[in-house]
């Protein structure tokens, strides 16, 4: 019975394959009505992938055998169960353990055809991801199926200004490759004067769609340089999330903001951001009975940002320590990944059981936005709660180690912690604070700050291209606090130590931070 079931999803494979190659086709296979056969055929895929994967990467079997895990799944009942307990991957105990050759299917990399791109995130080393010709296909016809859509709704001929970071940062390569072919493009990277300058250049007659870093996005359409009434403009994010505030500064200049959850350990587009997830979002923010039975927000204390995905390319999961674990289900990437944790926090709903609660609640305008039915992901942020800098992420741990590593700071510093926040004109800001031990130890803060900073850009590189294209008034600053004032006035309350905080910008200048945060006195942090 196996390899009928197998020899069946292999077969629609061949006609999935077949519509895909076009964006006309392609939205045949996003119908709305399917999606129960969607999410049971991406099991079936990721069943078939992942026995596949143990059969032929050598890392993957030494993976299993090693936790005394067979490569082979029950067929008849249990199949679901036991896939779940499969042992998860991640960085750790699966990308750095493995050599990439290992980790392919077949146990080496192909002559051809394959691009490397890279991540460094916060561990310090660029970490490289090979992507063969399928998985690059995949990725390019998703990415060109999203601006199909957007397109066939301007009036303009539409103009792609592709602002992410340039090189082999993993995004900017693949928006470039993927769009070259459907639409006049331009990447100019994070160059807030080379995209001004084209703008003005090919003029008002093009509808320009901007893909960046949302704090880019913010800082570029604020830039009056540029009459941006006489322009059109849909922005397209990625890197990190977005609040709402900030995407209604960012619509005072463009007619539509949209993103989507990627990553590089997997794969860039893995869910988009659309009419329904945005007005899903917003309700969600206005209304705590609705945020109270679809979130998780009284537990992680953010608003989620709100996706949506085709269960049919990836089987997303939530485990016992609420994180995202991803399995991409197409058997043709060469490096696969299984049940990966990339240390995200969040949770899947499906269509039927999200629109009943709205409609108890009464939020029929949302309801109204819906048209596709492909499942929702409530995404939280890092598990490890690290923060989020115009692409960057930054643990709080990196900076523990430039403290504990520096002489001076080391025996003067108490705690620290990360501050990320909206100010008043919605930006984003970092603020690292430090709170000096009790005695008063005197330290220089310019000369720290400059320590800090370089030790930090010194160990992760996407944290040192962060500050080199962030806009104006949006560099990460750093000052010292007195023992327990300020930011640590409620240090001591609690058992353990909280090492970031997410602030709004109310709260920002209640808190009275030194990081040009004006307030007429010390405050402490609000308790609501």
């Amino acid at each position: 019975m196996k390899p009928l079931i197998y020899a069946f999803v292999w077969a629609q494979d061949i006609v999935v394959k077949s519509l895909t190659y076009s964006v006309y086709t392609h939205k045949f296979l996003l119908a709305p009505g399917i999606e129960p056969l969607r999410w049971r055929l991406g099991r079936w895929r990721a069943f078939r992938t992942f026995e596949l994967t143990a059969r032929k990467s050598p890392a993957y079997a030494d993976f299993l055998r090693r936790r005394g895990i067979t490569g082979r799944l029950p067929f008849f009942t249990g199949r679901d169960e036991a896939f779940a307990a499969i042992p998860e991957m991640d960085k750790d105990n699966y990308i750095r353990a493995y050599s990439i050759p290992d980790r392919c299917l077949g146990g080496k990399l192909p002559r051809r055809g394959v691009v490397v791109d890279e991540s460094s995130g916060s561990s310090g080393t660029p970490t490289s991801w090979v992507r063969g010709s399928a998985e690059r296909r995949a990725t390019r016809q998703l990415l060109q199926v999203g601006f199909a859509r957007t397109a066939k709704r301007l009036t303009k001929q539409p103009f792609v200004i592709n602002a992410f970071s340039l090189g082999a940062w993993a995004t900017g390569m693949n928006v470039s490759a993927s769009l070259t072919d459907m639409t006049l493009i331009k990447s100019c990277g994070p160059d807030r004067d080379k995209i001004i300058a084209t703008m003005k250049e090919f003029g008002p007659n093009f509808t320009y769609i901007i893909t960046s870093y949302p704090p880019f996005l913010k800082g570029l359409l604020e830039d009056t340089r540029l009459d941006w009434a006489e322009y059109d403009v849909v922005c397209a994010f990625g890197g990190e999330g977005i609040s709402e505030s900030m995407r209604d500064r960012i619509m005072e200049s463009a007619n539509a903001v949209f993103g989507s959850y990627g990553a590089s350990d997997l794969e860039i587009n893995i869910s988009i951001e659309t009419e329904f997830t945005i007005a899903l979002r917003r309700a969600i923010a206005s209304d705590p009975a609705l945020a109270a039975e679809l979130t998780l927000m009284d537990e992680y204390g953010v608003l989620p940002s709100i996706f949506q995905f085709n269960p049919f390319d990836y089987l997303i999961e939530t485990n016992d320590a609420g994180e995202i674990v991803v399995t991409i289900t197409r058997k043709e990437n060469i490096n696969p990944r299984i049940r990966y944790n990339i240390h995200d926090r969040g949770h899947v709903a499906r269509m039927r059981d999200v629109v009943p609660v709205l409609r108890k609640y009464g939020h029929q305008e949302v309801i109204a936005e819906k048209f596709l039915d492909l499942p929702i992901l409530f995404h939280y942020g890092r598990s490890d709660l690290s923060v989020d800098y115009n692409g960057a992420v930054v643990p709080p741990d990196a900076l523990r180690d430039v403290i504990n590593g520096d002489a001076e700071l080391l025996p003067a510093v108490e705690n620290h912690r990360l501050v990320s926040y909206e100010d008043y004109a919605g930006n984003r800001q970092l603020h690292i604070a430090l709170q000096l031990s009790p005695g008063g130890v005197v330290v220089d803060e310019s000369s720290a700050a400059a320590r800090v900073f370089a030790a930090l850009r010194a160990e992760n590189g996407d944290f040192n291209n962060a500050i080199k294209t962030s806009a104006p008034g949006t560099e990460p600053t750093l000052a010292f606090y007195a023992f327990r004032t300020g930011v640590f006035a409620e240090d001591g309350a609690k058992l353990k130590n909280e090492y970031v905080w997410h602030l709004d910008a109310a709260e920002a200048a209640e808190v009275g931070m030194r990081a040009g945060v004006t307030a007429s006195r010390d405050f402490q942090r609000p308790t609501s």
